[in-house]
């Protein structure tokens, strides 16, 4: 018991674990709340939220074992393009859950940079918008390790997805608010 609340990342504290059958429902009911969004509901949220943005021409997604950007649309006003790659939580039975979401952090920004288009002048920062997609567990260590000033230069987008299928977009200026705030 205590090792999967362990792994669900529930604080135990002192190791004992809960001790009534009540508090053990309780752990279980609290360990479920918290159960990891899949790579395909953080995709399905993020189209979702784009198209409420404008953005739902030539939609073209792909499954988790396709090859190819994640999410690729067209705006449905303007020849301009959001490229997105998701991913998504660890499994519960991961051990070790912070290194997954490290590994897919980095995992992520690899695979959608080596998509990105080079070609024009000044048309890498029109005619396509990139992202990555995660679930909201990932937002802190991303704020942390992702300079604004390289989401800038790359046109890179974050986005975060709660439990409750809400999105939240970080442009390279919301990233920078967040990461120059004062402590």
């Amino acid at each position: 018991m205590i090792e999967y609340l362990r792994g669900m990342n529930i604080e135990v504290e002192g190791g004992s674990g809960p001790q009534t059958p009540e508090d053990q429902q309780l752990a279980l009911k609290s360990a479920e709340s918290k159960r990891p969004l899949t790579e395909e509901f953080v995709q399905e949220r993020i189209i979702e939220f784009l198209g409420h943005q404008g953005w739902s021409r030539d939609l073209r997604t792909k499954s988790v074992k396709q090859h190819g950007v994640d999410i690729r649309v067209r705006h449905n006003n303007y020849a301009r393009y959001w490229l997105v790659e998701v991913k998504g939580d660890a499994s519960p039975s991961a051990k070790f859950p912070r290194s997954h979401r490290e590994v897919q952090f980095n995992l992520a920004l690899g695979q959608i940079i080596t998509r990105m288009h080079t070609g024009g002048a000044r048309g890498y920062k029109y005619r396509y918008k990139y992202g990555v997609g995660y679930p909201a567990s990932f937002k802190d260590m991303a704020v942390r390790r992702l300079p604004y000033d390289v989401c800038d230069k790359l046109n890179l987008s974050l986005f975060f997805v709660d439990e409750n299928g809400a999105v939240e977009l970080l442009d390279w200026q919301a990233l920078k608010k967040l990461q120059t705030k004062p402590s």
